[in-house]
């Protein structure tokens, strides 16, 4: 019954972002090519940003995100039944019958996957969406541990993504918040099936859509292509164990930025250029990643209109980069309130004044200036700006964590990205790593078309300025920060990739053979990738997440035991005093998605990061005992009923297998409400 809510309310926001894009594209008489959803979603998500900004600058209660959101959903509602018809032709059509079949292997794969709910960041996105439900003041909270009073890091509090993933929370469970009936569905079941279903959904839909615009006449390879990116690509582990993420969602609307640019470019529509702010808009309410990534994107595309000379090239680019100026000012006004304001009157006098004589013969000058030495000043001027101010860094201040060396590690260990240098990576992806560099050759050498050359030129500009080991450090210091690497989104994702795919295919096509070869490729890789996540041998897309699974409520994504300790709590708690603080010591994970109210002292985070201990006594007597740690013998178990007292612990979660030490001096404080067999559920005395 749970799922069925979930499921319904899919439909209908399906049905609604499919009315919108219908609206917008009709709007601005631009051919749909298949599915609206997609843009419909970047518009839907992008409107809800903007009104949600006021809640997460100045901390408002959700009443104000309940409201935005509801404002948003009736304008798509009544846009949808005004164009109803459309919108039924527009789903039930042959290839949604593709989207379907995805949908269903979504479902049982992400059925068996676990989502490491302890070392990933799956917690704190799962906090962040769970804890803002019905609060006074937005945001005011450690998105990790619970603790109210103050907002976490700015990267995180201005994503529209996650309050809408809140306010869908409290839309299924309306009947609960309103009229306390029973049928609660848990937020983490919504969060994660739901949102996970939905990324499901718009990227089959978008993937078919790209394949379908270049009607590619062998329909065999078009059937390979198809198989490959729905089946591949959009099955990488976090693409499916991670698919709730704000950042999986980041991917596919970096992926919309490109393939909107190009239509630009190929098809002459100026008026599609107004769907890119949306896309970007989009792509800055689900990640603040994105705002490098676009920034990379808008630049490539940007470098490329100077160099052709295309009119109106300064004008166009304010259009798309206004989601990033409105973003950018908001996050300077929080970090220093005098260069925000800055910024504010600079982007204010620019775009409230662009149509005036005095700023409309600045921006002519200009223009006049980047089509004279557009290639000079991008080619070499900013790469070897880029790289002497490394080589500063690099020298001048080697404290700087993101060096040199850093540019070489395997970035995949610790991040939803793929390596592409053949160092780190498996065979199989390797395999299809030397597709990608023979498919970017291809393209640097043969591209002809406008659209081509574009791409040409921003896979150019994004190996020698972006991914260039002797210019990242600027970058990161810069832009980026750390996660520079991400770039990579830009140089290989499903519409990138396709366009390698197809270059290759046709330098092969009149060589029978080869073609078999390539397309034997294809299909092979999908095979294998999936059969071999499902023996358990790590070549496989999500192998590790899957052998994960096999421990784990399927529906609620944690382990069974845990589980139940969590639900013994919750109906315990039903008699705990509201207006207090609910203080607990936890070494079962996912508590707070279940039970958000609570303050966890100590996290799974305390683990990586010793700094942000509130105790380290206190944590090393109560933390979990893992099997590959070395264990000591002066831990001081004598004083946990004194830390317990002394932080006003509630209630505590003990794997009591783990740490026997722990749970038998609790029992001098604490009651045993419920054994599960491997966690205990204590109660101060």
């Amino acid at each position: 019954m749970n799922m069925i809510k979930i499921l319904l309310v899919l439909i209908s926001l399906i049905g609604i972002f499919t009315g919108v894009g219908i609206a917008i594209l009709d709007k601005l008489n631009i051919e749909r090519k298949g599915f609206a959803a997609p843009v419909g979603f970047g518009v839907f998500l992008t409107l809800l940003q903007l009104l949600y900004y006021p809640a997460q600058i100045f901390n408002l209660s959700f009443n104000w995100i309940i409201g935005s959101s509801f404002i948003v959903l009736i304008i798509g509602t009544l846009l949808t039944l005004k164009n109803i018809k459309k919108v039924v032709e527009n789903l039930l059509r042959k290839d949604t019958l593709i989207v379907l079949g995805v949908f269903i292997v979504f479902i049982i794969v992400f059925s068996k996957l676990f989502i490491d709910i302890e070392f990933s960041d799956s917690p704190m996105y799962l906090n962040y969406i769970s804890q803002n439900i019905n609060i006074e003041q937005l945001n005011m909270f450690n998105l990790y541990s619970g603790l109210p009073g103050a907002e976490w890091d700015g990267l995180y509090l201005y994503q529209g993504y996650f309050h809408f993933a809140s306010f869908l929370c409290w839309l299924i469970n309306i009947p609960f918040y309103l009229l306390g009936k029973p049928g609660y569905v848990e937020n983490i079941m919504i969060s994660t099936w739901g949102l996970g279903m939905l990324y499901s959904l718009i990227s089959s839909m978008f993937i078919v859509n790209i394949i379908k615009y270049f009607k590619l006449k062998n329909k065999w390879f078009e059937f390979c292509l198809l198989f490959f990116t729905l089946f591949y690509s959009n099955f990488y582990y976090w693409r499916v164990a991670f698919s709730f993420y704000g950042n999986t969602f980041r991917t596919l609307l970096a992926t919309m930025l490109i393939f909107y640019a190009y239509r630009w470019l190929k098809e002459e529509n100026e008026n599609i250029k107004y769907v890119i702010p949306f896309i970007v808009g989009a792509g800055l309410a689900c990640s603040s990643s994105y705002l490098f990534i676009s920034f990379a994107i808008l630049y490539c595309l940007a470098v490329y209109l100077f160099v052709i000379k295309k009119e109106r090239t300064f004008v166009d680019m304010s259009i798309f980069v206004l989601p990033i100026a409105v973003y950018a000012t908001v996050m300077f006004c929080r970090s220093n309130l005098y260069i925000g304001l800055a910024f504010l009157i600079v982007f204010s006098t620019y775009y409230l004044g662009r149509f005036t004589r005095p700023i409309r013969k600045l921006i002519i000058n200009i223009e006049e200036f980047l089509f004279n030495n557009a290639k000079l000043i991008f080619f070499i001027v900013v790469p070897v700006a880029a790289i002497l101010f490394s080589a500063y860094i690099n020298f001048f201040k080697p404290e700087y964590l993101y060096n040199y060396s850093y540019y070489f590690q395997d970035h995949q260990k610790y991040d939803m990205v793929k390596d592409y240098t053949f160092v780190y990576s498996f065979w199989i992806d390797n395999i299809m790593n030397a597709l990608r560099w023979i498919g970017v050759i291809l393209v640097i050498i043969y591209a002809k078309t406008k659209e081509d050359k574009f791409i040409k030129m921003m896979i150019l500009l994004i190996l020698f300025v972006f991914l260039n080991p002797l210019t990242t450090t600027a970058i990161s210091y810069l832009i980026a920060s750390n996660v520079f690497y991400r770039t990579v989104e830009v140089l290989f994702n499903p519409f990138t990739e396709l366009i390698l795919l197809i270059y290759i295919y046709q330098a092969i096509q009149w060589q029978k053979l080869w073609q078999w070869i390539f397309e034997f490729i294809l299909i092979g890789v999908v095979v294998l990738g999936h059969t071999f996540s499902w023996l358990g041998y790590e070549e496989g897309l999500y192998t590790f997440y899957f052998i994960g699974g096999k421990n784990t409520e399927s529906l609620y994504k944690i382990e069974p035991h845990e589980f139940k300790s969590i639900k013994f709590l919750q109906e315990e708690l039903k008699n705990h005093p509201q207006d207090d603080q609910l203080t607990i010591i936890s070494q079962v994970n996912g508590v707070r998605t279940f039970i958000p109210e609570a303050y966890q002292i100590f996290t799974s985070r305390d683990y990586f990061y010793p700094f942000i201990r509130v105790d380290w006594v206190f944590y090393d007597i109560s933390r979990r005992h893992y099997d590959w740690e070395e264990k000591y013998d002066d831990i001081p178990y004598e004083r946990a009923c004194e830390f317990i007292e002394n932080y006003n612990v509630d209630y505590t979660l003990i794997r009591y297998w783990e740490n026997p030490e722990f749970d038998k001096e609790t029992d001098k404080c604490m009651d045993t409400l419920f054994d599960s067999g491997i966690v205990k559920v204590k109660r101060s005395k």
